[in-house]
């Protein structure tokens, strides 16, 4: 198991923060020792942390949990950049030395060797892997959420209305169509418009559109001929949100079917 040396101020773990970190880590698979810094005891910081950061059997990665109270003065940043460059001369450049922070933070306050190096916060839901990862010398294991083939953004308009955008990332749906739930016809009151990717038209030629009920009398079908491509989007405008929305190609492939929350 990967050792790391989570170093802070001690006045940021009044509430327990730091601890919960060590214990998060710890479940995570990580061995942490914690070392805390007194920031009034006027004893530099690396001459506090040598004997752990120097010896490889005692460490694998570095820790600097930094918030706006460690970080908070000159003095301060001074003395993080002072510890880092003697670390990285101790252990060599590869050795992980990871700033942690709890949220998002002014770059100002990052020293700039921690700034050019990793660093992580409380923020990111793939903190603990990020630091594991360092420690155990490998590349973090992300996973990646799947991106869909279609593109959808649900846009505000000052009036209050909104312009619910849809466009195929490759390829292109034409003839195209769009679809609410019937019964919800009337409260979100739908139209559709054609326009360039990004920018809600005020206005615009639709060719051979139409509009009418699904012969299921389940859905309020839109249709129209303009060519929907990866920078070319349809917009369906709407008083409200419906509660799912079906749109593509009409009468053919692809066509997707979403759930959206209402208004």
């Amino acid at each position: 198991m990967a050792t790391t040396w989570l170093t802070y101020a001690w006045e940021d773990n009044k509430e327990g923060d730091v601890d919960f970190v060590a214990q998060e880590l710890e479940q995570a698979g990580v061995s942490v020792k914690l070392d805390r810094w007194n920031l009034k005891a006027g004893k530099r910081l690396w001459e506090q942390i040598e004997h752990f950061i120097q010896d490889p059997q005692e460490s694998d990665a570095w820790v600097l949990y930094a918030t706006a109270n460690s970080l908070g003065s000159e003095a301060c940043k001074e003395e993080f950049a002072y510890a880092l460059d003697r670390a990285l001369r101790s252990r060599g450049q590869d050795f992980p030395v990871v700033g942690l922070f709890p949220g998002t933070v002014d770059e100002d306050l990052i020293p700039a060797g921690i700034r050019t190096r990793l660093y992580v916060s409380l923020t990111d839901p793939d903190w603990k892997e990020r630091i594991k990862a360092a420690a155990e010398g490998r590349s973090a294991a992300i996973a990646q959420a799947p991106v869909q083939a279609y593109f959808l953004r649900v846009h505000e308009e000052p009036s209050g209305r909104y312009s619910i955008e849809v466009r195929p990332r490759a390829g292109s749906w034409s003839p195209f169509i769009a679809a609410i739930p019937l019964v919800e016809r009337e409260k979100v009151n739908p139209s559709i418009m054609h326009g360039p990717a990004g920018r809600v038209p005020r206005g615009g030629m639709l060719v051979m559109s139409g509009r009418g009920e699904s012969q299921d009398k389940r859905w309020w079908l839109m249709r129209a001929q303009n060519e929907a491509t990866p920078t070319q989007s349809y917009y369906v405008h709407c008083n409200a949100l419906p509660s799912a929305l079906l749109f593509g190609v009409d009468g053919g492939s692809p066509q997707y079917r979403i759930s959206l929350s209402q208004s």
